[in-house]
Order: structure tokens, then C-alpha cells, then sequence
């Protein structure tokens, strides 16, 4: 069903060096959010000659619309990562997949769940990571790290072919402390900042669903993003998107005031909208306004 890659192995940490950059020369890494929140979570990532979605927890009438406002069709994509089997980031998966038949990468474990869930009419190429290996996906260099979620669920460091690297870490329970070193290389990243607490414990939710986000395994809280920000000391960092904000349980105003009181003032801050497509990250480099903190 699947071909299995088995690339180097990570220990205990990850080693900013051991990171791999795709040399490929002069593409710049860019990334946008198609839709980020408790509903549907999408986004693009591309070099200018690779080009990969995470996630697709669109509908099957917002794939098309959501990537030609990012000016692309599906088409124009390589691959996709999935991150977990959670309804929010692979419901449009299979309708995308009949658009194109592009190849699956994530764990064997989520390959499993992801091919009973979604019940491919023709199955795509599914294509498991070994063990903390690294991939290489066209001009792309994927290492894949576990995170702490309710299902087995992953985050990622992305390599460009520029030389440039993102993080993205989304469904955690906590920030795992193995990658702080690999972080602080980071020249991009994308990270949950999901609820506020206050907000939450006010909420209407049914208390195993709020106990269940508040722990371990649940989501990342405005104070935990904001927590973790200061940990990773990011020292070349050129933006900061935080995804996947509820809708019910936080404002991005609030999310994006805690996470800079944590990160340094030279630092671009930024939240993705939710349910529709933000701006690509190099709009924030090309027009000057990466000086200012936004809400996209």
C-alpha cells in the first residue's frame, strides 16, 4: 500500500546542523495558511520548484477557491503531509486526491488510520517516514518530529531550496523540548496558539472536552505558544504565524499580544485567519510591513 523510507536517525535531539537544507539555489521558502482553526486546517509550502500542502481539513467546495487565492490550483502541488487522522486537517483529503493523484507522506501508524478514515475511491501513494527520518520531497527536505496529541500526530522542519527552514507544530499538548535546539535555526515559524485559559474555562464546552484540550494531549494555550517562543530564543527568525486559534476560545488579539511579550521586538508576529486563506509569507518581506505585528 505504501513505500517505506527509513533515513538517518534522530536521538535525543535535534542538532540544528542535522536539519537538512535541499540545495537547490536562489528558491525562497514561503508558506501560506489556506484555513486555520478548530474547523479546517490547510497549509501551502513552496520554494519555487516544490511546492506541498499540510493538511487538507478543507470542504470539498473550499479546495479549489482557497488555492487559486493563493494563485495555485491543485495541479501545482507535489505532495501533502499529514500531520494526524483529526477530521479538521484531512476531511477534503480525499476529494483533493481525486482532483490529483499526489503522494501522502506522514508515519506508517497515521497512514493506517488515514487509509481506513478516508476511504480512497483510488488510493494515492501513500508514503511512510521511518522512524525520526528525514525525506526528501522534490527541492524539499522533511524531518518529521512526534508531538503530544490524543492520536499519534506529528510536526515538521521544512528545508527550501534557498538554504532556509520552517517549523510547524500544531496539536500538541505541550512544546517538545528535544527540538528547542533545531528551532533557534529556524528562519520561519508557524505555531499553535490555540486558547486562551481564562476564555476557556468559561466556555459552554462539556468539561471532558475543555479537560481534555487543557492537557497534556490537548492543544497548546496562548501562555504555552508564548512559553515556548521564549524557550526556542529564535535568533534569525524572519516571521511568526500563530495557527489554529479557536474560534470560540481565544481572539487573535490576545493570542498575538502574549506571544510578544515573549519573542524578541525585532521579530515579525503575525496570527492566520480563520476559514479562509491568508497572505504568503513573503508579502511581510516585500512590502516592509513584517515591522509590524498583524492580524492576517
Amino acid at each position: 500500500m505504501w513505500k517505506y523510507f527509513c533515513g538517518n536517525t534522530l536521538v535525543d535531539s535535534f542538532a540544528a546542523e542535522s536539519i537538512p537544507a535541499a540545495s537547490n539555489g536562489g528558491l525562497n521558502l514561503k508558506f501560506c495558511s489556506l484555513s486555520s482553526c478548530s474547523y479546517a486546517n490547510s497549509v501551502v509550502v513552496q520554494d519555487g520548484n516544490t511546492c506541498i500542502l499540510i493538511d487538507c481539513g478543507l470542504r470539498k467546495r473550499d479546495i479549489k477557491p482557497f488555492l487559486q487565492q493563493a494563485g495555485l490550483s491543485p495541479g501545482d502541488l507535489d505532495a501533502v503531509l499529514v500531520t494526524h487522522c483529526h477530521t479538521d486537517h484531512i476531511y477534503g483529503l480525499k476529494f483533493l486526491c481525486q482532483e490529483k493523484n499526489l503522494p501522502v507522506y506522514s508515519t506508517p501508524g497515521i497512514l493506517n488510520e488515514l487509509n481506513k478514515l478516508c476511504r480512497f475511491n483510488t488510493p494515492p501513494a501513500l508514503t511512510a517516514f521511518g522512524s525520526n527520518a528525514r525525506e526528501k520531497i522534490g527541492s524539499l527536505a522533511v524531518t518529521h518530529f512526534r508531538l503530544s496529541h490524543d492520536v499519534e500526530t506529528i510536526g515538521f522542519i521544512i528545508g527550501g531550496g534557498d538554504g532556509e527552514r520552517m517549523g510547524f507544530i500544531t496539536d500538541t499538548g505541550y512544546f517538545p523540548e528535544n527540538c528547542l535546539d533545531a528551532f533557534q535555526s529556524l528562519d520561519y515559524l508557524y505555531i499553535e496558539s490555540n486558547h486562551d485559559i481564562n476564555m476557556y474555562k468559561k466556555s459552554s464546552k462539556p468539561w471532558h472536552v475543555i479537560r481534555r484540550n487543557l492537557g497534556p494531549t490537548g492543544h497548546l494555550s496562548n501562555e504555552q505558544c508564548g512559553l515556548a517562543l521564549q524557550s526556542m530564543e529564535l535568533k534569525k527568525c524572519k516571521l511568526v504565524v500563530l495557527g489554529h486559534l479557536s474560534e470560540d476560545d481565544n481572539d487573535p488579539a490576545i493570542a498575538v499580544s502574549n506571544a510578544r511579550r515573549r519573542l524578541a521586538a525585532n521579530i515579525p508576529l503575525t496570527s492566520a485567519p480563520a476559514r479562509v486563506p491568508g497572505p504568503w509569507s513573503d508579502r511581510f518581506r516585500q512590502s516592509g510591513e513584517a515591522a509590524h505585528d498583524h492580524r492576517v
